[in-house]
This record gives C-alpha cells, sequence and structure tokens, in this order.
C-alpha cells in the first residue's frame, strides 16, 4: 500500500506519495521520526521555487536517490551538519518541495548546488499549495501541518 505525507500549508493541502522503493531508508526514517510535524512553512530564499520547513537536525540519513537537479513537484531531504551554512553555525535537517520550473538547492553562503534525497513526488492537483508555497517569498513564513496517510 502506497504512503504518503499530507502537507497542509495554512489551509492549502497537498499529499505527496513516498518512493520507499528508490530512497526506503529515508522514507521510513521521516515516517517515524519526522511525523507528525507542526511549524511554519518557510521560503527556500536562495534555492529559486522551492519551499520547505526545519526539524529535528538529529535526524540524518545515508544519501539515496540523491541529485541536485531537482523538478517541480520533486518532495526532498537535505542535512546540513553543523557550520556547514553561513550564518547558520547549527546543524540543519529540513524538507522542501518545488513549486516551480527553477529549483537549484543552495546554502546560503556556498554558492553551489546541494545534493538531496529526493524521497516523494507531490501528486496532481497541487495548485493551490503551489501558489500558496509561492507566497512565502513575499508573505514570509505561514503555518504548515505535514501528517502521514495510508492509502
Amino acid at each position: 500500500m502506497a504512503r504518503y505525507l499530507v502537507f497542509d500549508l495554512d489551509g492549502a493541502v497537498a499529499r505527496a506519495r513516498l518512493d520507499d522503493d528508490l530512497a526506503p531508508v529515508t522514507c521510513q526514517t521521516l515516517w517515524e521520526r519526522m511525523l507528525p510535524f507542526e511549524g511554519r512553512g518557510l521560503p527556500a530564499r536562495h534555492s529559486g521555487t522551492e519551499a520547505g520547513f526545519h526539524f529535528d537536525p538529529t535526524i540524518v540519513v545515508p544519501v539515496e536517490n540523491a541529485t541536485a537537479h531537482l523538478i517541480k513537484g520533486d518532495v526532498v531531504f537535505i542535512h546540513y551538519p553543523h557550520r556547514m551554512r553561513h550564518g547558520h553555525p547549527e546543524p540543519i535537517s529540513e524538507v522542501i518541495w518545488c513549486y516551480g520550473r527553477y529549483n537549484m538547492a543552495t546554502a546560503p553562503g556556498k554558492q553551489e548546488h546541494e545534493i538531496g534525497n529526493v524521497f516523494a513526488t507531490l501528486m496532481p492537483g497541487s495548485e493551490a499549495f503551489y501558489a500558496k508555497s509561492e507566497r512565502l517569498f513575499t508573505h514570509g513564513p505561514l503555518p504548515l501541518k505535514v501528517t502521514g496517510e495510508i492509502g
């Protein structure tokens, strides 16, 4: 049976199907240790048409199904060890999603591609979620809830 992340960004809801075949450790670790999540959806100011959220920085997974070439609909896990991001000395674990065409995960101050584990894909019908994600860049963080669903 398929597993999904359900994103609720200030009332705009989208489902992302987990890719257990290509990123099994990432999917299982985040399913068990990240969910449910409640916090803020953040703009990825240095990375183009991406948004995401930060969570428990002790969650680290091995590289699997990793790429720097992200496309609209990708849901990606990235972990930054301490002192790897300019202005952010603490470690950070984040999930980002790509809501548009121009995506290049970039850590502040590094000006180079970050490699992330693509572990889920946003499902068709996510247009309202994409539109709300785009607003993060100009309007700032919005409330975000992420839950799991089996179906």
